[in-house]
């Protein structure tokens, strides 16, 4: 599987790059999703699959043989 990250992706990390640690978590469990698209941290919403890392969300689409990034964003407090 091929990952890519779309330009609003990339936006949205940019947000928490203050966050090193979570911003590695991040990156680890998307370079894990080229073997295994739909881990046990994710599930479906809508068109997108959901992965759960930490207080992240990583919304992501599966086409063929490709995986694209959408959007990164953190959960608030008491969610």
């Amino acid at each position: 599987m091929t990952i890519t990250w779309s330009p609003e992706a990339i936006r949205t990390a940019r947000r928490f790059m203050r966050d090193q640690l979570g911003i590695k978590e991040i990156g680890q469990a998307i370079e894990r999703l080229a073997e295994d698209p739909f881990p046990a941290e994710s599930f479906p919403w809508g068109e997108y699959r959901r992965l759960r890392v930490g207080p992240y969300r990583v919304m992501y689409v599966i086409q063929d043989e490709r995986i694209t990034i959408d959007r990164i964003d953190r959960v608030q407090q008491g969610d």
